[in-house]
């Protein structure tokens, strides 16, 4: 399981905690009250999210990333193997994830819209706020911001700004903010397979145009669905028949954009041991797994923009599979690790165990790419030894009798499965702890 979906499920369970009911205490703080309507109906914004964004930066997705940092380092350093030090990509995933994080301490404070249009806020500390709303459907113009706007000098950027909603408070006053939103433009269409049969169950999002793939893309689709329960993000996925619509964007261009990403073939809880990253697709419009390639599409206010359909090219997809031995006699390996990487794209970063056989195993890559594999933390140990639980998995610590250096190689996928990799690494002269 990958460490994106891993933060999902944390998440959705930190989102999905109710706390018991009690009675209320005398809260401390000013209050902030108003009313939020759709423009294009006049309606209230029944049940919408309203937000309170402190205009100084919210470090909590910082110290819970790091948290959950230390408790994988921790338990690394059990199982016997040094910490890996983060690659530059891991390291802005992680930066990533720490927004997403930002975004669920908001969702602690949101107040929710009644019937009637209107919200209020008790105990709110003093400062800046940008006041704003998620409803489905609506643009929240917040979120044409980054945490690097809000924070800049640049006087466009600032200008920009100004025109938020926004109230300053004492912590022993009152302020009043009315929302008025204004409905997005929407894209649809069908997502399918090159045999014609729906692709069920991939999440939509939009990216902008000319822009390299980024981690926080992927950590983004992975997080949403967590996000979405706690009301701060709208999530859209596939339906039984393929199709998709992604509304309450602002007007401009843009690239579609589907992921999948599920557990490697044949692993469950039983042998989590012997699995990896799993499988993580993304195929853009204009049916390619090549951002740089994809067609993009532009929309106008409160366009409704149908027919927008995206096949996933199915047979340009293959594996490598291979296996790890030690140099010196050639007897298969059944420790560690291999990774992949796209020198052309970082973004791309796959894990693969070595399994008891020595075998190792990368599915549904596209072709036409190289990717470099390398070993990583290969031993001879014994993998039915005593394990621990990090975040709810069952993590089984090896006993390791023998350690070996790494390797590398690149392999070129073309239209076919490769299968015949074998890495060949050297024993090392670690010895193992005296018990």
């Amino acid at each position: 399981m990958s460490s994106s979906a891993r933060l999902s499920i944390l998440l959705a369970c930190l989102l999905a905690t109710r706390l018991p009911a009690q009675q209320t205490p005398y809260v401390v703080g000013s209050t902030v009250s108003g009313h939020v309507f759709c423009a294009d109906t006049n309606a209230p914004a029944r049940f919408a999210k309203v937000l309170l964004k402190s205009t100084t930066p919210n470090h909590a997705g910082d110290d819970f990333m790091k948290a959950i940092t230390d408790s994988m380092t921790k338990a690394s350093g059990k199982s016997g193997r040094p910490p890996k030090t983060q690659t530059d990509e891991q390291k802005k995933a992680t930066v990533a994830a720490s927004k997403g994080m930002d975004l669920v301490t908001d969702t602690l404070s949101s107040s929710t819209v009644g019937l009637d249009g209107s919200y209020s806020f008790a105990g709110v500390k003093p400062g800046t706020y940008y006041v704003h709303a998620i409803f489905s459907g609506y643009i929240d113009p917040l979120s044409q911001f980054s945490d690097e706007d809000i924070a800049s000098t640049d006087p466009a950027v600032r200008a920009r700004l100004a025109q938020l909603a926004s109230i300053t408070v004492t912590g022993t006053d009152s302020a009043h903010a009315d929302l008025r939103l204004e409905r997005g433009a929407a894209v649809s269409g069908r997502l399918s397979y090159d045999d014609g049969t729906p692709a069920v169950g991939w999440f939509l999002t939009v990216v902008k145009p000319n822009t390299p793939e980024d981690p926080g893309d992927a950590i983004a689709s992975a997080i949403a669905p967590a996000l979405a329960m706690g009301g701060l993000t709208q999530i859209f996925k596939t339906d039984d028949l393929g199709h998709f619509r992604i509304s309450g964007l602002p007007p401009g261009e843009y690239i579609l954009r589907a992921a999948l990403t599920v557990s490697e073939v044949g692993i469950s809880a039983a042998n989590m041991g012997d699995g990896g990253s799993g499988v993580n697709l993304v195929v853009y419009s204009g049916d390619t797994f090549n951002r740089a390639s994809a067609k993009a599409v532009k929309l106008i206010a409160g366009d409704e923009l149908s027919g927008n359909d995206i096949t996933v090219p199915s047979h340009r997809l293959h594996n490598i599979t291979g296996h790890v031995v030690a140099k010196s006699d050639g007897h298969t390996l059944n420790v560690g690790e291999v990774s992949l990487t796209v020198k052309e794209n970082p973004t791309t970063h796959a894990m693969a165990a070595i399994r008891d056989d020595g075998s190792f195993r990368f599915e549904n890559l596209p072709g036409s790419i190289s990717y470099t594999l390398t070993v990583e933390s290969a031993a001879d140990g014994r993998n039915d030894g005593p394990a621990s639980n990090v975040m709810g998995m069952h993590l089984p610590h090896p006993e390791i009798f023998r350690k070996y250096g790494t390797d590398t190689t690149t392999v070129l996928l073309t239209d076919t499965d490769v299968d015949s990799v074998t890495f060949h690494v050297a024993q090392t002269d670690w010895k193992p702890p005296v018990k």
